[in-house]
């Protein structure tokens, strides 16, 4: 399925989450996430955010292959929305990430996503990192049980550091001419077989599993006017006669809706019951909302331009207030009610 993307590039996100076999008898976990605005920019607590890397996270973990006991976690986050500032009395969005130091000790099972949102969700911690973290929950267990499974089948060994597992997601933002929004989802899926096993490199294609979803979006009401999804799975024996399949009954009926609020909500609970949409297909669809959160700030010359038009005509307008806020009440750890971002904006609204 090809994706007939058109228009102004606005933004992308990419999250990259590893497994590796590691020579301490443990897999070795490393994510990534990145935001690349390249349109425009927004005004943040005291400075305006420009385009490029508005966002980096990482995190690196030692797992156990056998119990998936989460034994260590480090993480990082190398650009974020809010630096320490006399604004923000010294405070920033690295400040919550120890939070995540209560998961160590953990299982990666079906209560793990609920621990996460209880350590680090919402106002207890940045929505980014939590983004790549998701990803890892999601992933990883469905991961573990596909190498499981190559190992009793093979019966060969792996050598320390050899890729297991990796996943690739990446959003992209257009601005097309006619003024709609569309966003292109892709999510990459790779099992590699063992590498002592395989006579060539394409032998260590085990599976490779990959989602593709099209939404336009009209930004006036912020509902979904078209969207379009398929999927494919291949290995090494199927590589060049593994077609597509057409997803887009599955979310033809979306047409209409509001992106936000709710979408996340609605697509876990039609699809996490259905195994044919358990591994990947959820996911790459849950990017739709925070897509879209993402590309809005890189849309904001659409809103000056008619300023500057009206200005151009001796008719002086405001920038309408909403874009002179960084971020909305609770929605991250920087922005708690009870923070002092929200307490400069409540007295500026005063």
């Amino acid at each position: 399925m090809r994706l007939p993307v058109r228009g102004q590039p606005l933004h992308t996100r990419h999250l990259t989450l590893e497994m590796r076999c590691g020579g301490d008898g443990l897999v070795h976990v490393w994510g990534e996430g990145i935001d690349l605005r390249k349109a425009s920019f927004v005004p943040m607590v005291d400075e305006l955010q420009t385009a490029g890397i508005i966002h980096h996270m990482t995190l690196d973990a030692r797992v156990h292959p056998e119990t998936r006991v989460l034994e260590s976690l480090e993480t990082d986050q190398r650009a974020v929305a809010v630096e320490p500032s006399e604004m923000t009395r010294g405070e920033c969005c690295r400040d919550p990430a120890s939070n995540l130091q209560s998961l160590v000790g953990r299982t990666f099972d079906a209560e793990f996503k609920a621990e996460l949102g209880r350590a680090f969700g919402g106002p207890r911690g940045c929505s980014h990192l939590l983004t790549l973290f998701h990803l890892a929950v999601s992933a990883l267990p469905l991961a573990f049980d596909f190498e499981e499974q190559q190992r009793a089948k093979s019966g060969v060994e792996r050598r320390p550091g050899e890729l297991l597992f990796r996943r690739a997601v990446f959003v992209d933002g257009f601005c097309p001419d006619d003024g709609e929004l569309q966003l292109a989802i892709s999510l990459m899926d790779y099992h590699s077989a063992p590498v002592a096993g395989a006579e060539d490199r394409y032998a260590l294609l085990a599976r490779q599993h990959e989602v593709r979803v099209l939404a336009e979006i009209a930004v006036a009401d912020v509902s979904f006017t078209s969207i379009h999804a398929a999927e494919r799975e291949r290995s090494a024996a199927t590589l060049t006669e593994a077609g597509w399949e057409d997803r887009g009954a599955w979310l033809a009926d979306l047409v209409g809706r509001p992106v936000i609020p709710g979408l996340g909500k609605e697509l876990r609970r039609r699809f996490e019951a259905r195994p044919e949409a358990a591994y990947g297909f959820l996911d790459a669809c849950l990017q739709l909302a925070p897509g879209f959160v993402q590309c809005t700030p890189a849309l904001a010359d659409r809103i000056f331009d008619p300023l500057v038009a009206s200005a151009a005509k001796g008719k002086l307008s405001k920038v309408p207030h909403f874009l002179t806020r960084g971020g909305g009440a609770n929605s991250c750890y920087m922005w708690r009610e009870e923070g002092p971002l929200v307490q400069v904006w409540i007295r500026s609204d005063t």
